[in-house]
């Protein structure tokens, strides 16, 4: 069993024991889906699991895991600035190496969910034109 930390695009979290092929109950579907997030610039990442077919099937935006996934990437902490790089609907934090997340990690996104929180109360408007992108680019894929 690993144990991850499961975020849901409203926030709503909680710590999660799964087995890896069985991570699909919670994620809606197909698990193939893996990215590198980082919280700090401490050079520390993490791995996010989720379904690479959720934003295509109307997902809402998962803005934890786009926070983290945009660090990781760039190492800017610039908030949601790329909706094309967004990942949508629930997702499970783990170890980089796929192993188990713990209380240290868990805290790091947690601080990564006070972010977002903070974020969508000061730049409401941002906030709302980022999800739009995210869920129109999720209803017209371009090839």
């Amino acid at each position: 069993m690993t144990t991850g930390f499961l975020v849901s695009p409203d926030l709503s979290h909680r710590t999660v024991s799964f087995e890896l092929e069985h991570a699909a109950q919670f994620l809606g579907g197909v698990t193939d889906g893996r990215v590198s997030v980082a919280f700090q610039d401490d050079g520390s990442t993490f791995a996010a699991l989720f379904n690479p077919e959720a934003k295509a099937h109307g997902a809402e935006p998962n803005p934890v895991a786009s926070l983290g996934r945009g660090h990781a990437a760039t190492g800017n902490s610039a908030f949601l600035s790329d909706p094309t790089a967004a990942v949508s609907g629930p997702v499970i934090f783990v170890g980089a190496e796929g192993q188990d997340i713990g209380l240290d990690e868990i805290e790091r996104i947690k601080d990564g969910i006070r972010a977002v929180r903070n974020y969508r109360e000061d730049n409401e408007e941002d906030y709302r034109f980022w999800r739009a992108a995210v869920l129109n680019l999720g209803q017209f894929p371009i090839d």
